[in-house]
């Protein structure tokens, strides 16, 4: 038993010392891996560090070959420049000449003008004499011309009246021409019914009294309404319109202008008071 407990002790401190060298191996492995991974962040931290400045190298590479390139744009615009100030040289030297040339045209125009001038103003002194006795000659002429004109007035105005007087005659005569061409038309229509009595007689004159005495009875009693207004039917037809030539009586026409109707009761046609006249039947 006492061999078996030391057994076990000695197991137990092999144990131990086991533990204590695997901690140990642990530890140096870990502080080897610690170490490695220093190394690496050294490492990486250098080439970072050796990116950033291959980026400045970069970036100062670019804006050397910008420099560059604006060097020679600059230089292509100074060289076109030039040929663009000398050619503009050119055109003003040629436009230098062309004004000497036209400054020298222009004197000799001045010249030959200051010439006509002096031509002209003796001319001016010329005709303003004449223009004296033009003026002389045209006050005499403008005194002559009022009178004629006044002359004109006067023969105007009595012409005028004259022409109304004959307006008015020649109204007149076309008034009394419409009367006299009414009265005709009356005239044929009466002989036309003068006639047609006639006939219609001697057709009677083969028929029985009686009956021509009732034919003769209807056709006075058919005259009278035809001579009879044909707006009252009770006054005679004494006066005419000369628009329209229907015949009515005085009072009714009267009465019609009185309250302003003044249309033909016949066919409507307007009238006025010049427009009516007597007609005798």
């Amino acid at each position: 038993m006492q061999r078996l407990s030391f057994a076990e002790a000695e197991l137990e401190e092999l144990r131990a010392k086991v533990d204590a060298s695997e901690r140990l191996a642990f530890c140096s492995r870990e502080q080897s891996y610690i170490n490695k991974l220093e190394q690496l962040m050294t490492i990486g931290q250098a080439y970072e560090d050796m990116q950033t400045q291959n980026q400045h190298l970069l970036e100062q590479l670019a804006d050397r070959e910008d420099f560059n390139i604006k060097l020679v744009s600059d230089s292509v615009k100074m060289k076109q420049a030039s040929s663009s100030l000398l050619s503009e040289k050119l055109m003003l030297e040629k436009q230098l000449q062309q004004v000497h040339t036209s400054l020298e045209s222009s004197k000799l125009k001045m010249a030959r003008g200051e010439e006509q001038m002096k031509t002209c103003v003796e001319q001016a002194i010329k005709t303003s004499a004449e223009n004296r006795h033009l003026t002389i000659s045209l006050e005499r002429a403008v005194l002559d011309v009022s009178n004629t004109e006044k002359e004109l007035k006067w023969f105007r105005s009595s012409v005028g009246s004259s022409e109304k007087d004959y307006e008015q005659t020649q109204q007149k005569i076309s008034e009394l021409r419409m009367l006299l061409e009414n009265e005709k038309s009356e005239r044929r229509r009466l002989e036309e019914q003068y006639e047609e009595v006639k006939n219609e007689v001697k057709e009677l004159t083969s028929e029985t009294e009686e009956t021509t005495i009732q034919k003769l009875q209807d056709e006075i009693k058919e005259c009278k309404a035809i001579l009879k207004c044909g707006v009252c039917f009770d006054r005679p037809k004494e006066v005419v319109i000369t628009k329209c030539f229907h015949l009515f009586c005085s009072p009714c026409i009267q009465r019609n202008l009185e309250i302003r109707h003044r249309k033909c009761p016949g066919c409507g046609t307007p009238f006025g008071q010049n427009d009516v006249r007597e007609a005798k039947i």
